[in-house]
Formats: structure tokens, sequence, C-alpha cells
């Protein structure tokens, strides 16, 4: 059975997680991801977490009025599991839908990311996500 508690620095991280999307930026993503981690994000392919900065500054920018909700986290060993709900202006409609981080930290950075989320919500016709 995998021990589900978080420790110490899953907690910290989580924490750094939830301020991060409350003020999201590129700028900030070195706070939690380390530059050379492997950022795994659906439908937008592998980069590094140097890449990943850059890449969250363009998608911010084009993603109008979005919202991150954490919702619930989970540790096991060194990885972390976060679950967060997504609102945004997509296509000229609100689309809202959840996915899942999957973390693996070291040294209280995350050095690997996996967003596993259903990216139809991003196509122009939405399929996916929340229904509204």
């Amino acid at each position: 059975m995998a021990d589900t508690c978080l420790t110490s620095e899953q907690e910290d991280f989580y924490e750094r997680f939830k301020s991060f999307w409350a003020a999201p930026s590129g700028a900030r993503v070195p706070e939690v991801i380390a530059p050379d981690a492997t950022i795994h994000f659906t439908g937008a392919g592998t980069m590094s977490g140097t890449a990943y900065a850059e890449w969250m500054t363009e998608t911010l920018a084009a993603m109008e009025d979005m919202t991150v909700t954490p919702l619930d986290c989970a540790g096991n060993g060194d990885m972390l599991y976060i679950a967060w709900e997504t609102s945004a202006m997509i296509h000229g409609s609100r689309r809202t839908y959840r996915g899942v981080d999957r973390f693996r930290l070291k040294d209280g950075m995350a050095i690997e990311e996996y967003v596993i989320f259903d990216s139809a919500v991003l196509t122009p016709e939405g399929r996916g996500g929340i229904e509204q």
C-alpha cells in the first residue's frame, strides 16, 4: 500500500504551487520548476523547465480570464499528484476542465512534470471539459 501522507517537502511544494496559480506568470515558473526539468504537457509535447517558463508566458497571454484552482493532492515517495480545475475563455466561450499534474520532486523543486487533461477542450469545437 502506498503512503499518501505528504512529506514536508511535498507540503511546501503544494503551497508554492497554489501561490503560483494565485498570480501566475512565466517569470514565476522557476519558483516551482527546475530549469533542467522535463515537462510533458498534454497537447504541447515535451520541453525543459526553461522552455516551459517561456511557453507559459505565451499561454497565459492567450488564455483570457484564466483561473487554475488546485483541488487536492497526494504524495507517494518523490512523487506529488495535484488535481486542479481550470476555467478560461477559449475560442470565445467559457470553458472549464479538470486535470492532474504529476511531479517528481528533488530538493524542493519539480524535476519532472506530467500535465494531464483532455486537450480537446482547447480546440475550437471544445469537446471535453466540464459541461456548463
